[in-house]
């Protein structure tokens, strides 16, 4: 009987070895799984961290078109202000040349007025010098009252010109050309320099 208990006791001791076994195989079989669950983890994490990547250098290359696109319209900006500057100086350059002209017309045309004015003063002395002829008597009290008339008309004029000359004088003293202005400006800063 005891040998029968024997036989039996080792059958179960064979049956455990074999449950054991399975059971290391199956842990092994686990730990495999495991590693090849982690293996898949890492290579998804690189692919991942390749995207990223890209991603990185498709964003990086977008900042730097808009960088660009910025920096050329700043450029372009600056162009324009550029332009817009030198016209504006052009146009001040034409009104000073316009004032200049205008100012040179106005002397001219007064220069014409004296001569004009001489000349019909000559004329009146002429016409006078043969009116006494004419009259005969009276011509020294008649020469005194023009040259008073004469005088008294010179002064005026005199009087005219000065004032004249002085409303131009305020007029170009109250609006100097703004191209003196500026180049007094400019010089003056870079002495200091």
């Amino acid at each position: 009987m005891t040998f029968h208990r024997d036989k039996k006791k080792d059958k179960e001791k064979v049956k455990e070895k074999e449950k054991a076994k399975e059971k290391e195989k199956e842990r092994d079989r686990d730990k495999e799984k495991e590693k090849d669950r982690d293996r898949d983890k890492d290579r998804e994490r690189e692919r991942d961290k390749d995207r990223n990547r890209e991603k990185d250098k498709e964003r990086d290359k977008e900042r730097n078109k808009d960088r660009e696109r910025v920096r050329d319209k700043d450029r372009d900006r600056d162009r324009d202000k550029d332009k817009d500057r030198d016209r504006d100086k052009d146009r001040e350059k034409e009104k000073d040349k316009e004032k200049e002209k205008e100012r040179e017309e106005v002397d001219q045309n007064k220069e014409k007025d004296d001569l004009e004015k001489e000349g019909e003063k000559d004329r009146e002395k002429i016409k006078d010098k043969e009116r006494d002829k004419e009259k005969g008597g009276d011509k020294e009290k008649d020469r005194d009252k023009e040259k008073e008339k004469d005088g008294e008309k010179e002064k005026e004029r005199e009087r005219e010109k000065e004032r004249d000359d002085k409303k131009k004088k305020d007029k170009r003293s109250r609006t100097p050309p703004r191209s003196y202005s500026s180049s007094r400006r400019s010089r003056s800063s870079s002495r200091f320099v």
